[in-house]
């Protein structure tokens, strides 16, 4: 980490992020109580900020395990002055467990590490099991919305995503650009955004 981001996480990390084992109430963490999204593994979260910047009627939750990317971000909502922004520093797998259901109208996980080698494959965060946790958390009419710059890697997700009739593909949303997909852009890699909206209230989903 820089020295500027280790001091965001050690001062503003309490004023802007979320901490704590408890169960997580989102009507009470944000001063306004609107619709909440949450972003999985943001980066460096320029994206996001831009995302909560572009929405002020939304609330934003970004969940993000590796440090310089948490104090990178958290350095830049101090800058932007912005209330509709929350950071939690962890592993999402030990986030889920703490949110309400029904409480996200948009989960969104943006080029998540594809895991290239298939002896690495069992380590793609995106398969039946995790959806399996995602899908209560999710609003009736709420969207999940994945993008991913290798190929391979869409068809994997589409294919988990088949197991699970309670999610309708739909069309994707707007979303800004990320510096890691600019990155993939300049490779020749076609991105994919993959986007699926809940649309049953019984969850039927496969064993």
């Amino acid at each position: 980490m820089t020295p500027g981001q280790r001091r965001a996480i050690d001062e503003l990390l309490e004023q802007y992020g979320i901490g704590g084992a408890q169960k997580l109430d989102f009507a009470t963490l944000f001063p306004v109580n609107q619709p909440v999204t949450l972003e999985i593994g943001f980066g460096m979260g320029d994206s996001l900020l831009d995302m909560a910047i572009a929405f002020p009627a939304r609330n934003f939750v970004g969940v993000e395990v590796h440090a310089p990317g948490v104090g990178h971000l958290l350095s830049r909502i101090e800058k932007a002055d912005i209330s509709n922004l929350k950071v939690i520093h962890g592993d999402v797998t030990g986030i889920i467990d703490r949110c309400p259901e029904g409480v996200f109208s948009q989960i969104q996980i943006f080029f998540p590490d594809p895991w290239h080698k298939k002896k690495h494959h069992k380590r793609r965060l995106i398969n039946p099991g995790f959806l399996r946790r995602l899908l209560p958390l999710m609003r009736e009419g709420g969207l999940l919305h994945v993008a991913t710059d290798w190929e391979p890697y869409a068809e994997s997700i589409v294919e988990s995503f088949s197991g699970f009739p309670a999610l309708s593909r739909c069309e994707a949303p707007w979303r800004p650009k990320t510096k890691y997909e600019g990155r993939g852009l300049r490779l020749g890699h076609r991105v994919s955004d993959l986007c699926y909206r809940k649309t049953m209230k019984a969850l039927a989903m496969s064993t």
